[in-house]
């Protein structure tokens, strides 16, 4: 007998939509994320895109707009009168479709909520509160009452709301970060709201509904900010979840349907459905994150922008931007020069070509040797570290290194070593072969992989 209840079954997951793509891509090898020239000694506040392709930014009170070069950066700054002294908190959403910008902003009482800006003219009207499903008109107990008005209450007790908003489906759909205390996932989370089709609810706006699914965790116990949704189906936010580098560290979630079983308990009847999902959040990997907080990725097809206040910046908080790597490769290296390997189980292979993550094709005929070798130790686990020369940011060659040691990895398993038995590990260029390299033929030596034992 159906209980008296919805209640979904999960049929499956399908793949992830075909148009999804992440605007970041273009910039994973190459490049390593430089502080903008338009930062100041002052702190930088959280960056918007806005009408034209530009992109605004706030620095203490005052909006400042720029244009996107060519030079992967941020272009003639100038203050946004239009913008300023409107209450705008964080980042904001511009519609283009009704010329308008939604932004958060914190009442009187400390009550966040969102409100709506539309152009008129070379000006914006004034700000109205959004009208969404579920909130009540006032958001703090009444003193002397235990009544509370009908609704889904999201503030009671504690200060919270909406922040950082951010609209995708042609401006039906907008994504914020909050911290309401039901349906949540611990701490504040991703939410949405859809606007609504006709006037039956009452509301412009439906109900709030966390961007997690029941059976992928979107969102975690920890804190999940600064949403931005790229082409609908990419959604990146800023999080200090377990496994990062430190700090706030960007990911990025694509967009997914799954099948689920709905039953109608009052109608005796059920039908599948496809519901979509964003799928489980993928670390950004260390061109884009530090140790410190990473935060507000935003982009389009010719930049990607991101704050930061990491190290070497020019104020406490910056933005910062794509800069291309590029060093003047010398002479390549007889391939006839080896190194001596060293007693034991430690072979040094696989000199690779100035910022590639391929090997030249002189040294992979060495991979049949190792591998007869590692198939002597059957019971063994082995650890393949890729390294490189030390030209270029400690980031980037972090990230060169692993991709080296994952491709080296990946030639000994296409050769029949289990995948179980060997991992890979990148370590840039802290474990130098030559200390001070000068000339190519001293840095090609650094740019190798090396194989060892690891559980004897």
């Amino acid at each position: 007998m159906i209980k008296n209840k919805r209640i979904a079954w999960t049929l499956g997951l399908l793949t992830v939509f075909a148009s999804a793509s992440a605007i970041h891509e273009e910039f994973i090898e190459g490049y390593e994320f430089s502080p903008s020239k338009v930062n100041t000694p002052s702190k930088e506040l959280p960056m918007s895109m806005y009408r034209d392709g530009k992109v605004v930014f706030f620095r203490n009170d005052t909006a400042y707009v720029a244009t996107i070069g060519d030079a992967f950066d941020l272009e003639n700054p100038e203050i946004c009168k239009e913008l300023c002294g409107k209450g705008i908190e964080g980042t904001f959403a511009y519609n283009q479709r009704r010329n308008s910008v939604i932004f958060a902003h914190t009442d009187e009482i400390g009550n966040s909520d969102l409100y709506e800006m539309k152009r008129e003219g070379a000006e914006f009207g004034l700000a109205k509160k959004l009208e969404i499903q579920g909130l009540n008109k006032i958001r703090k107990p009444i003193k002397g009452s235990s009544t509370r008005m009908a609704g889904w209450t999201f503030r009671y007790n504690s200060i919270s709301g909406f922040f950082n908003p951010t609209i995708a489906k042609n401006g039906k759909r907008i994504y914020f970060s909050a911290d309401f205390p039901k349906q949540t996932q611990g701490g504040r989370d991703i939410w949405y709201i859809d606007r609504a089709n006709d006037n039956s609810i009452g509301f412009d706006w439906k109900m709030p509904e966390n961007a997690s699914d029941t059976v992928i965790k979107m969102n975690s116990s920890s804190r999940e900010d600064y949403p931005w949704c790229s082409g609908d189906t990419v959604l990146y936010f800023a999080s200090n979840r377990p496994g990062g580098m430190g700090g706030l560290d960007i990911y990025f979630s694509k967009l997914t349907t799954r099948m689920v079983l709905e039953v109608d308990t009052v109608k005796q009847t059920s039908k599948e459905v496809e519901k979509e999902i964003w799928g489980e959040p993928e670390h950004l990997s260390s061109v884009f994150n530090s140790n410190a907080n990473d935060y507000n990725l935003i982009g389009n097809s010719k930049l990607v922008l991101l704050m930061s206040n990491r190290s070497g910046g020019v104020g406490s908080d910056d933005i910062y931007r794509p800069a291309p790597f590029t060093a003047t490769a010398e002479n390549e290296l007889n391939p006839d020069i080896t190194l001596e390997e060293p007693k034991g189980f430690h072979w040094v292979l696989f000199f690779f070509d100035f910022n590639a993550t391929g090997t030249k094709p002189e040294y992979e005929v060495q991979l049949d040797e190792l591998v007869a070798a590692m198939n002597e130790f059957p019971g063994a686990e082995f650890e393949v570290s890729g390294h490189t020369d030390t030209r270029g940011s400690d980031s980037y060659n972090m990230k060169l290194s692993q991709k080296r040691a994952e491709y080296i990895r990946e030639l000994l398993i296409n050769r029949g070593i289990p995948s179980n038995k060997i991992t890979a590990k990148g370590k840039g260029f802290h474990e130098l072969v030559i200390e001070n390299a000068q000339d190519e033929a001293e840095h090609e030596q650094n740019r190798r992989a090396e194989i060892r034992i690891i559980n004897d």
